[in-house]
């Protein structure tokens, strides 16, 4: 992953982007979601891949990575009671708790052409990779983020929603990229995108706060949608994170 400041090690900057996940777990838990789902995509899906353009090789490396990431963030946040448990699957078929519906027609055309991919032309290096990630048992994840025992605590949500091209989902977001030409793939690249990213973030808001005011200051309820809705006391089920 890219450098957050430069000088940190490695496993400082693992540890911040597992405290920022846990964080996002606890939130959805408070808001009354009972379920998160997660899912590495595949590493024949290219377009998953949105920072960089790579190699097959190197995505091929990048899944088991990132499912051994999730597995190791899943069952921390287990045994810090963050979440109650969770189940993880190679396909989002294999569980009954993982509805397809969470998916992007692409995304599921590239699981089935993973499913069906023809490894006789790469070399062999290339060929192990694609079989150790096939027998993999675990890219995609059911959080469940109540105890079904209890009674869910939830906490009151008053901030208003302040919907933004850039956060709304990932096509926009990556849209946004592709029209302000920005790359990550580098610190000085990634600082640079950053900045202007937030920038218009903070523009979009401001201009919905003044939305808000003029419109009588009303809170409404907010969580982490993937589109500009909202729900007060029965909120949707299962809350989105994709890979």
């Amino acid at each position: 992953s890219v450098p957050l400041y430069g000088q940190e090690r490695g496993e400082e900057r693992q540890a911040l982007l597992s405290a920022i996940v846990h964080a996002y777990f606890d939130y959805t838990r408070a808001m009354g979601f009972r379920f998160l789902h997660m899912r590495v995509p595949p590493p024949t899906d290219e377009y998953n891949y949105i920072f960089e353009s790579r190699s097959l090789v190197v995505r091929l490396r990048a899944s088991l990575h990132l499912a051994h990431w999730y597995s190791r963030l899943l069952l921390k946040a287990r045994e810090q009671n963050i979440i109650y448990n969770y189940d993880g699957g190679s396909t989002a078929t294999s569980m009954p708790n993982f509805p397809l519906a969470l998916l992007q027609p692409g995304e599921i055309a590239a699981e089935n052409a993973f499913k069906d991919v023809d490894t006789r032309h790469l070399d062999p290096q290339t060929q192990e990779l694609v079989a150790r990630v096939m027998v993999q048992q675990e890219r995609c994840f059911v959080v469940h983020l109540q105890n079904p025992n209890t009674v869910a605590m939830l906490v009151p949500d008053i901030a208003p929603l302040l919907p933004s091209n850039v956060a709304s989902d990932r096509r926009q977001f990556v849209g946004v990229c592709v029209a302000h030409r920005l790359r990550f793939a580098s610190l000085q690249q990634a600082k640079f995108s950053t900045i202007v990213l937030v920038q218009r973030m903070l523009a979009h808001q401001s201009k919905a706060h003044s939305k808000f005011d003029q419109e009588g200051g009303l809170p409404g309820g907010g969580f982490y949608p993937r589109e500009s809705y909202g729900y007060r006391g029965m909120p949707p089920p299962h809350a989105p994170m994709g890979g």
